[in-house]
């Protein structure tokens, strides 16, 4: 069973490695608890400003701000719906052993000059209460929220250490809190990690699986470093990775380039240890994570060195290079460039290039005297090529690109090397974010209003009616999923693309996002091209795909082209740029001829009714129909948007975000919508 347990109750994950954990009665032990020490207790009223904290609360973890203001909100208008349990302290003060998040939501409405349920909140606001004895209030507080909401592992694990050092077995632990004995006592084994390992815990930065794997050893150092060189390695921080890191920690100086790298006298100095490989005539270091940290270490200098000479916004040291896979394409996107040399650069290259060669044909036939002649122009030649290569990879890069962009400093064949043009995801989404703030901030008010719900309908609509074109155009379906394919096979990097080739099908889907194409068009010839597909099947179509050797070429690619089709997704949550929605999709539709008017109308339930007045009116206007546009602003908005539908409906009209691009922009133009890819 994994190390990570939100409740006895919960359903397991769907793993079929795990078993499945029975589940426990309906009303757990933690439930009878709290129900048996509050029976009979009375409610009390406290005034709010005698409620403090206590470390007593089984929630170490602060409830986020975002969590106390919602409260804050809902107890605003209906009232405090639910005591709090308290105990008594010093002063007059109680503690709020159960509650303490709605303690902080009442001092929130306080602080703000708020009511709850139109009561004022004071100092002296009346608080219902319960107050139960102090050595009752911890257990009350572990079962309490054990009940209402899972704890975070953080608060897990320091529950279950506080409860062990009162003295309370395992197994009454896990009967008190609801957790099953075996999740206790593999989460009071992580007390062996390091503490700030643990600490990483309460910010959500480490799982407790992810703990249990490093417990493997009970040496910290070799836990902090199995981590940290995990840093910028997906796969490495896989539970399996971690654990057999962890474990295997030795390397043969005889095998290892890395070695070389770091020098195994700084090795030693740093506190490494070696033994003698007797078979190998070398040595073994039984130190492999502080082996590769000063060998990360080493390539941070070079990557940071770099990026200030060449002007690169970020530096990191890495024992291999980034890759568009393995879990490197969820932390970095490789951006691209084409090298080109100057015409100086080409002249004096080709002429080198010669002058080398004719160089080693001399050295094929020459004597020892004429090798220790020829030989030092030869690597001064062979070292200027790199360098113009060098200078030409450096410089293929803009300003604007290296003040955005970062650079990599990794180890192969035992020598640094570099690698450019890289963004982090992180900043890449932050990009994105800045760039939509920026358009709805520059967007006048009677030009917004496309809701990402609007944007995701109308996208979905425009997609299934492509999607219907697209079916039943054998030639470029092919033509879409062979360059789709060929992107994923032969393509680096991150690479957009409207087909799913996994052919996971996206027509529900699409249905789900605008429930209104429904009774479309495109929804009518998908579904009438299904049905007559689906009665071509053979019996016992699913068992092998035989039956389809003795089909016509042209029938099978009309099915391939069917079978594509529906796994075409231009689906979209915010506009572009210019406004458009599904724009991605032109490419498609250029290849297909395609007309969206022929698919699809504007009506008040798919367009005008989720859009304002003021849009109403402009898109009457923009028909030309301007008495109908000033009327529609003196209506309430249902009759305004029928109003546009009785008006536009047969006009073959669409809507700017449907527009095709201005005249003056080649749709031929893919740049990337990627703001910091330029």
């Amino acid at each position: 069973m994994s190390v990570t347990e939100s409740k006895a109750s919960s359903k397991a994950k769907a793993n079929p490695k795990n078993q499945t954990p029975k589940a426990l009665p309906a009303k757990t032990s933690a439930a009878q608890f709290v129900e048996t020490a509050l029976l009979g207790t009375p409610v009390e009223v406290v005034m709010l400003k005698q409620l403090v904290k206590t470390p007593l609360n089984a929630r170490k973890t602060p409830a986020p701000a975002k969590d106390v203001r919602e409260l804050a909100n809902s107890i605003e208008g209906a009232g405090l719906l639910q005591n709090l349990i308290v105990f008594c302290m010093k002063d007059g003060l109680f503690g709020a052993a159960g509650g303490e998040t709605r303690r902080l939501a009442l001092n929130l409405l306080m602080e703000e000059g708020r009511s709850a349920a139109g009561v004022l909140v004071t100092p002296e606001f009346p608080v219902p209460v319960k107050v139960v004895d102090e050595d009752k209030a911890r257990a009350i507080s572990y079962a309490e929220n054990g009940q209402r909401s899972n704890l975070t592992p953080a608060d897990q694990l320091a529950n279950f250490c506080d409860m062990a050092k009162e003295g309370k077995p395992v197994e009454q632990i896990a009967a008190i809190l609801g957790y099953r004995t075996a999740h206790v006592k593999k989460c009071l084994k992580l007390t062996t990690v390091a503490p700030q390992l643990l600490e990483l815990l309460k910010t959500d930065d480490i799982t407790l699986d992810q703990l249990g794997a490093l417990s493997s050893t009970d040496d910290h150092q070799r836990q902090i470093q199995t981590w940290d060189n995990s840093k910028h390695y997906e796969y490495k921080r896989t539970v399996k990775a971690l654990r057999e890191s962890v474990l295997n920690d030795e390397v043969s100086a005889a095998e290892s380039t890395m070695v070389d790298f770091v020098g195994l006298d700084a090795y030693q100095a740093a506190g490494g240890e070696i033994r003698e490989d007797l078979f190998a005539e070398s040595v073994i270091l039984t130190n492999a994570q502080q082996l590769e940290a000063m060998a990360v270490a080493k390539l941070q200098e070079a990557a940071d060195l770099m990026a200030k000479e060449e002007g690169w916004s970020w530096s990191l040291g890495r024992s291999k290079d980034v890759q568009s896979w393995g879990g490197d394409e969820k932390q970095f996107e490789i951006l691209h460039a084409q090298t080109v040399l100057t015409a100086e650069q080409k002249a004096e290259a080709k002429q080198l290039a010669d002058e080398k060669t004719q160089l080693e044909e001399q050295l094929d036939g020459a004597d020892a005297d004429d090798e220790w002649e020829h030989a030092p122009r030869v690597e001064q030649i062979t070292a200027r090529l790199a360098e113009i290569n060098n200078n030409a990879e450096i410089n293929k890069w803009s300003a604007k690109v290296r003040a955005k962009a970062g650079i990599v400093a990794y180890l192969k064949d035992g020598k640094i090397r570099f690698q450019r043009g890289l963004m982090k995801m992180e900043d890449v989404k932050q990009a994105e974010k800045v760039e939509r703030e920026k358009i709805k901030k520059e967007t006048p008010p009677s030009e917004m209003g496309l809701s990402s719900v609007l944007v995701t309908s109308l996208s979905s609509e425009r997609t299934l009616a492509v999607m219907a074109a697209l079916v039943q155009n054998p030639a470029v379906a092919l033509a879409l999923h062979t360059h789709t394919m060929a992107t994923n096979v032969f393509g680096t990097g991150y690479t957009t693309t409207v087909l799913d080739t996994r052919l996971e099908i996206q027509r529900s889907a699409l249905l789900s996002n605008a429930p209104t194409a429904v009774e479309g068009a495109a929804e009518h010839e998908l579904s009438k091209l299904y049905a007559q597909w689906k009665a071509k099947l053979p019996e016992g179509w699913k068992d092998d795909f035989s039956w389809l050797l003795a089909w016509e070429a042209a029938e099978i690619l009309a099915l391939l082209a069917f079978c594509v089709g529906l796994a075409l997704n231009g689906v979209q949550c915010f506009a572009s740029k210019e406004g458009k929605v599904g724009d991605k999709l032109v490419t498609v539709e250029n290849a297909l001829e395609f007309d969206l008017c022929d698919w699809w109308k504007p009506t008040k339930e798919n367009y005008f009714g989720r859009i304002s007045k003021e849009q109403i009116s402009d898109a009457l206007l923009d028909a030309g129909k301007t008495a109908q546009a000033a009327s529609a602003l003196k209506m309430k908005k249902g009759d305004a948007a029928q109003l546009a539908e009785d008006e536009l409906v047969s006009l073959r009209w669409l809507p700017n975000c449907f527009r095709p691009a201005a005249e003056d922009k080649s749709t031929a133009d893919t740049a990337s919508d990627n703001p910091i890819a330029e």
